[in-house]
């Protein structure tokens, strides 16, 4: 957990390399593409993010502003970098993402806002570089959190949801 000026020095870091377009170099591997139904919802939902914060399709340099939003934390005067034991593999990630579920439930049923951001795990050197991260830690995802701005028109933002028997497989 970081805040205060070490978040503000992460922070400023992270904004000069994304606005510098450095290629990520995640420790995880990251999708090497999204196909058929995946793709369709990530679009569907990256141009809804977009729109709903006035970013027009086709407007690259918006977009990409926009997507630096991840690099500023969003203004989060908060961050959670959620990390793994490397030799516990996948099933160490897995344990992790059952970890930010929670983290995020229990911050939203004591009112705290939280985005977790995989977007934070592109450059673990700068992570490493302010935080007391081991190398022996896979640096898996970042939780931005603290009190929403009710205001902002991207805490408006809803994704639209699959129907249940889109995604579940019922066998009796």
């Amino acid at each position: 957990m970081v805040s205060g000026e070490p978040l503000e020095s992460l922070r400023s870091d992270l904004m000069a390399r994304a606005s510098a377009n450095i290629a990520p170099s995640p420790e995880l591997d990251w999708p090497r593409e999204y196909r058929g139904v995946h793709q369709t919802r990530r679009r569907e939902c990256g141009w809804a993010l977009y729109q709903a914060t006035g970013v027009r399709k086709g407007d690259r340099e918006a977009a990409a502003r926009q997507g630096r939003e991840n690099f500023r934390l969003f203004g989060a005067p908060h961050l959670a970098v959620v990390c793994s034991d490397g030799f516990l593999g996948t099933h160490g990630v897995m344990d992790c993402g059952a970890w930010v579920s929670n983290f995020m439930l229990a911050a939203t049923a004591v009112g705290v806002s939280a985005i977790a951001q995989a977007a934070l795990a592109s450059w673990p050197d700068l992570l490493r570089k302010h935080l007391d991260i081991g190398a022996e830690n896979r640096i898996i995802c970042g939780i931005s959190f603290g009190f929403e701005d009710k205001e902002h028109v991207a805490n408006r933002f809803r994704t639209s949801r699959a129907p249940i028997d889109d995604v579940v497989a019922w066998v009796e």
